[in-house]
């Protein structure tokens, strides 16, 4: 019985895994970016190209290890806390307004997670820059993206 147990599981694994291949591949020689008209072909990549938003960014903060190993209550309040002290860092040191919190994120992770928007950023591209750069370069922050626009609609396709 474990033995037909553990074959269905590395049957079912190796079947997910051969779809996760195969959906990345088209089904037939010719995709559709290859059938499509020039022009079509342009919108298409214009289309899905991410926009970044002026002055608005993602911020991830790197794990904390003391709330990253608390549980229940407890992990909840830590990260209630963390959160609140690490938004206030961001809008003391950085000047930027902690538009929303990822808590689940957060108290899954134990990472703090915000979305934030300098609006003097919005406004000044050089003085983005130089933000993105500091941000980036502080020891407690993991990463910073800026908020990107993703356009996933293409164009129609040519009659054929």
């Amino acid at each position: 019985m474990k033995i037909s147990i553990r074959v269905a599981f590395l049957g079912v694994l190796l079947f997910a895994m051969i779809c996760s291949i195969m959906a990345g591949r088209p089904a037939s020689a010719t995709t559709a970016k290859e059938s499509a008209i020039p022009e079509e072909k342009a919108l298409a990549e214009t289309n899905r190209r991410a926009t970044a938003i002026p002055g608005e960014y993602l911020v991830l903060f790197r794990v904390r290890e003391s709330v990253f190993h608390l549980q229940g209550p407890a992990r909840s309040g830590a990260v209630a806390m963390m959160l609140e002290m690490q938004a206030e860092q961001l809008s003391a040191k950085y000047g930027v307004s902690v538009e929303n919190t990822y808590s689940a994120i957060s108290e899954s992770s134990g990472k703090g997670m915000f979305f934030v928007r300098s609006e003097k950023a919005a406004k000044d591209p050089e003085f983005e820059k130089k933000l993105l750069e500091e941000m980036r370069a502080d020891p407690m922050i993991e990463g910073v993206s800026p908020n990107e626009v993703q356009k996933m609609i293409s164009a129609p396709q040519a009659m054929k």
